[in-house]
């Protein structure tokens, strides 16, 4: 009898709290190790391979030295050692022939080694054997008859080998082990229809004459739970193939709680080999949620068992049959897959295309009521079914982010992060529920669009290197770079939206901060008005002392002027250009030579017109001679030198003559008349404290208004093109409110290319629709009064209207603000006023009826801030010319009349252009100098204006 030892020592030097399951694996991987270094060299000795088999099971003896380690530590490192030098052995001591054709095991020789094969130096072929005179060191000796095999080629993948009868498995088996399998082992094989692993338990019995017979105790599927995308439930699967060399018990438990947490260890060991580096805690957390979703119950008891290769676990899992509890190890059966070898991965169902469109439906300024739906995007997979490390890391970025947002964390990244910027737009939708500024908050959602852009870029590209890794579940397996498609564009649209939401949201709160101090500041005067007033009049006095005597002056000034104008109306309006302005002259030489019927003085008074080189010019009685222009900066000069005191005075509409009163009042009480003095004074303390009453009745109401609708602040400016040598990089120009916002929004983001994006579609979208808003008026109002004369009429008439009552409303939101002319100026109110009066005027001639909508859209701009911009757009909309006497035309000469007709606008525009042009103009100067302009000399302003252009 041959008997071998094979000693093997295993030292460990390990820290207390290092102690655990892991200890079995690496105990287990050193053992087999060693274990196959011993068993190879053992047979490459000819006495142990021809030596014949005693029918013994080996003498196994394990001792522990050192540190006693834990009982179910021990036991599990013994139980580890005993199943691989169990295996050792039979791999040792069996011959690898078939035992039905009654083989000897003296019969088989030593098996040859490619590896051991070599060419010497002088080219002869030489195989390494131990030579054991020579203390075991390999000699190259002379190979007879024997030439090294070709170079293989790649073989066909390998599956588990399909077989169908007892006596098939039998075969395989004896096959399989050369004839002399072990006494006691699992044979995995492939079902037969569907190729799933199945699991066969061997008992092997050796007969006197050296011949085996295998009986089969048991089978068993081997199922593993797969965690589809989205919310569908986990679903049990057979494994298709498995490597493994050793079938163990892994625990067993009794009592319901014993039980769940068994499954839930046996879990985290089974999510520990897939992500080796994950936290132990994480794994723990994710295995309790895999095992809800699987509903597993197990019910009072169970045993979990096993599957192994090298001591490591390459499947685990409950197994509802009576098996075999004993360590056996195992033969895995594979065969050539005949088959092509058609890639699975990746045959899911196509995405659905309708997904993205349900979620951008829900999403937008325009809708009431923001949303998501309750799913993940287009079947992604949830944040605990992805890889342990990954889910950990995507899941504390979750967290984060839901922190800074005010929101629950999602399940699914993708979802959430569609969720997170729809939470923005509705936080900015409810901001107004108190006065406290609302840009802290605003800027607070600012903040996080840099994590929510990183996190958007890092989970695309993790979903994208796990599709390469084969380890997404349907629907979005093979299908990652389309999902992320279609992911960057819903997501890209929220993103705009939320940018969107809240600079709609930052122009509310710049209009409802500037009311709310108004309202403040209009407090405090009206509680202190006694002292208020000594300190305003004391003001009017000192700081416009002058304004009285230099508004004679010019009021002079343009008296003349208007005659002037009036004695050549009629005969310049008949001449050519050049014969108007000899007339011109002609009459204002006339003028000054007969003073116009007055006595003519040699020596001029203050107040004296004559007309210079340069225009007519006023004398002050100090020896200086005015023009009108520089009149109107000195007085603007003053005007606005008070305001920045007191901007409340800016609202009172004839200060000069508040002045000319106080200043009589002064008069008055120096020659002892003081109580006509203190009546004046009264007077003018009267007129503000009803201006303060009318003033602060006028702002809660607007407070309250741009509070409930928080669109109302972002239609106070308007966007418009940038010229392309100066665009900027939102692609438009900001004014008035639009450029306040603009200035406090950008520099709080935190994703700057987030911001700009979201502008520029903003931008867009706004100067598109209005675009498309002129367009249609062009053509709807054309064709309504080629048809239909006096339903354009009508329309028109509807339109002035609304030009009018929004001039109403800008005007009276401008006087209930201080200090808020970069949102609304007066002279831009102003002139809106007159665009809107001029619309309503035009819209009942005969001959001009469009000149309305051109008027209207004239209302428009210089409401928002852009008065310079009024003589373009008038241009633009005198096209909408239309001739009324049309009334009666047939439809086949519709084209050729709208072609004349467009031509008659384009006409119209050219003497329009200028005209409307010069009167905005001429009202902002207007306002400059007076604090108002009246809308009562429209007519005779539009006449003179037309005539001149």
């Amino acid at each position: 009898m041959t008997t071998v030892r094979v000693p093997v020592r295993v030292r460990l030097e390990v820290a207390a709290d290092r102690v655990g399951d892991g200890l079995v694996a690496l105990v287990g991987d050193a053992a087999g190790a060693a274990l196959d270094r011993a068993v190879r060299r053992a047979r490459t000795v000819h006495a142990v391979t021809r030596a014949p088999a005693s029918g013994r099971r080996p003498a196994i003896t394990v001792r522990f030295t050192g540190d006693e380690l834990p009982r179910g530590i021990a036991a599990a490192v013994e139980e580890a050692l005993r199943g691989g030098i169990e295996l050792a052995a039979e791999r040792m001591t069996r011959s690898w022939a078939p035992a039905e054709h009654g083989r000897d095991r003296t019969e088989h020789a030593e098996p040859y080694d490619e590896d051991r094969f070599v060419v010497t130096s002088d080219g002869a072929t030489g195989y390494r054997v131990p030579y054991y005179d020579r203390g075991g060191a390999a000699v190259t000796v002379p190979l007879c008859d024997l030439t090294p095999d070709p170079v293989p080629e790649a073989r066909p993948a390998q599956r588990l080998r399909r077989i169908r009868s007892n006596a098939e498995l039998l075969d395989a088996i004896m096959v399989r082990t050369g004839g002399y399998p072990p006494d006691r082992f699992v044979a995995i094989r492939g079902d037969a229809d569907t190729g799933v692993a199945i699991a066969d338990f061997i008992d092997v019995e050796t007969g006197p004459d050296g011949t085996f017979t295998a009986r089969r105790r048991a089978f068993a599927d081997l199922g593993i739970y797969q965690f589809p995308g989205g919310k569908q439930e986990a679903v049990l699967h057979g494994v298709s193939f498995v490597d493994a060399d050793r079938w163990s018990v892994f625990g067993s438990a009794t009592g319901t709680a014993q039980v769940e947490e068994l499954l839930i260890e046996a879990i985290s060991v089974d999510l520990l080999r897939r992500s080796p580096q994950a936290d132990q805690a994480l794994l723990h957390r994710q295995a309790r949620k895999r095992l809800a979703e699987t509903g597993l119950h197990a019910g009072n008891s169970v045993t979990v068992f096993q599957l192994t290769a090298h001591g490591k676990p390459v499947w685990i899992g409950p197994v509802v049959k009576d098996l075999p509890r004993d360590t056996r190890p195992v033969l895995v059966l594979t065969e050539d897959d005949p088959e092509e070898h058609e890639d699975t991965y990746g045959k899911c169902p196509p995405l659905d295309a309708e997904e993205p469109s349900l979620w951008l439906s829900l999403l937008g300024l325009q809708h009431d009521d923001p949303r998501t739906p309750d799913m993940p995007f287009l079947g992604e997979p949830a944040i605990e079914n992805l890889p342990a490390h990954v889910a950990e890391r995507l899941a504390t970025r979750v967290q984060s982010l839901a922190g800074l947002l005010h929101m629950q964390p999602g399940a699914f990244v993708g979802g959430f992060l569609i969720g997170a910027l729809v939470q923005v737009d509705r936080n900015c939708r409810i901001l107004t529920s108190n006065r406290a500024p609302m840009m802290p908050q605003i800027k607070a959602m600012a903040e996080a669009f840099g994590p929510l852009t990183a996190l958007y870029r890092d989970y695309l590209s993790i979903m994208i290197n796990l599709d390469l890794q084969r380890a997404l579940p349907c629907p979005v397996a093979g299908h990652a770079s389309e999902w992320a498609v279609r992911f960057t564009e819903v997501f890209g649209s929220a993103q705009d939206d939320a940018v969107a939401s809240m600079f709609v949201s930052t122009c509310q709160d710049v209009l409802l901060q500037t009311l709310y101090a108004t309202g403040e500041e209009l407090s405090k005067r009206a509680m202190n008005f006694a002292s208020y007033m000594s300190v305003t009049r004391l003001l009017l006095v000192v700081m416009l002392a002058d304004t009285v005597e230099l508004m004679r002056l010019r009021d002079a000034l343009i008296e003349r002027e208007n005659r002037t104008y009036a004695l050549i109306g009629s005969a310049g309006s008949s001449l050519n250009p050049r014969s108007a302005a000899a007339w011109q002259s002609l009459t204002e030489d006339l003028l000054d030579s007969l003073g116009a019927g007055e006595p003519v003085s040699h020596e001029p008074v203050s107040g004296t017109v004559t007309r210079q080189k340069d225009g007519f010019r006023v004398y002050d009685g100090d020896g200086r001679w005015w023009s009108r222009k520089e009149l109107d900066a000195l007085i603007t000069a003053q005007r606005r030198q008070v305001a920045q005191v007191d901007s409340l005075v800016d609202k009172v509409s004839e200060v000069d003559d508040l002045v000319r009163e106080l200043k009589l009042a002064q008069a008055l009480d120096n020659a002892m008349s003081t109580e006509l003095g203190h009546q004046l004074t009264g007077h003018v303390d009267d007129i503000f404290r009803n201006l303060l009453t009318e003033l602060l009745k006028s702002n809660g109401e607007w407070q309250r208004k741009a509070a409930r609708d928080r669109s109302l602040a972002f239609g106070l400016a308007s966007f418009s093109r940038d010229d392309i040598k100066t665009a900027s990089d939102i692609g438009a120009t900001l004014a008035g409110i639009h450029k306040l916002a603009d200035d406090r929004l950008r520099p709080a983001f935190t994703d700057q290319d987030a911001y700009v994006a979201g502008m520029r579609r903003l931008a867009n979208a706004e100067i598109d629709k209005a675009a498309v808003f002129e367009i249609l008026n062009l053509v709807g109002i054309t064709v309504l009064a080629i048809f239909c004369p006096p339903l354009a009429l009508g329309v028109g008439l509807v339109q002035a209207y609304e030009g009018l009552e929004t001039a109403f409303e800008h005007r009276d939101l401008q006087r209930s603000m201080l200090d808020g002319d970069e949102i609304l100026s007066k002279a831009q109110v102003e002139a809106e006023m007159w665009a809107a009066v001029i619309g309503a005027a035009l819209t009942v001639l005969p001959e001009a009826p469009a000149l309305a909508r051109g008027a209207a859209g004239v209302s428009r701009a210089v409401a928002r801030g852009q008065v310079a911009e009024a003589a373009g757009i008038a241009t633009r909309q005198a096209m909408k010319q239309i001739a009324e006497h049309l009334a009666a035309l047939s439809l086949k000469h519709f084209t050729k009349t709208f072609a004349i007709e467009m031509t008659k606008g384009y006409l119209l525009q050219l003497a329009l252009n200028k005209a409307v042009g010069r009167i905005a103009e001429a009202v902002s100067r207007q306002v400059g100098v007076t604090g108002h302009a009246s809308p009562g000399d429209v007519f005779e302003v539009l006449g003179r204006a037309i005539e001149g252009a």
